[in-house]
């Protein structure tokens, strides 16, 4: 079974990005960006669900949420 809309994260909806990052230290949140709109970029978070991109900023860049 395929994941609903609402697990997935969509690249194309800035709301989406800002909550993410929200979720980060402010000092972090720029890194974050830059992470979200590379990625989406090249097409590696697409079809990611939210939990996939945490993982993914959590390996890729050693940030944990606050």
């Amino acid at each position: 079974m395929g994941k609903s809309d609402w697990e997935l994260f969509n690249c194309s909806e800035q709301h989406e990005h800002d909550y993410v990052v929200s979720l980060y230290k402010v000092a972090d949140r720029p890194e974050v960006r830059q992470f979200l709109k590379d990625k989406c970029a090249d097409g590696t978070i697409k079809n990611f669900t939210h939990s996939q991109v945490y993982d993914l900023i959590e390996s890729e860049l050693g940030l944990t949420r606050s």
